[in-house]
């Protein structure tokens, strides 16, 4: 099930995952201390397997992203996540 939460300001959350830039989440992640060169497939892979949410301006742009790593019962790792 997919939501959208908009604050007044114009800024949406969503776990959309057909909304997610998966190319831009990539260009951070790579540069990131946690995860430095990881490749674009493990990305996308990582995303897939999880509840990843995007956090997006009101241009649309995606300016932050976290993945939840969950059973959706009992268990919950939050992973990736920056703005």
């Amino acid at each position: 099930m997919s939501a959208l939460r908009t604050h007044p300001d114009g800024y949406a959350l969503s776990d959309d995952p057909a909304r997610l830039d998966l190319d831009a989440v990539h260009a951070v992640l790579t540069t990131s201390y946690w995860s430095p060169g990881v490749a674009r497939e493990t990305v996308a892979r990582a995303a897939a397997g999880s509840l990843a949410f995007g956090l997006y301006a009101p241009d649309g742009a995606q300016v932050g992203y976290a993945r939840v790593v969950t059973d959706r019962a009992t268990f919950a790792y939050l992973a990736d996540v920056y703005v």
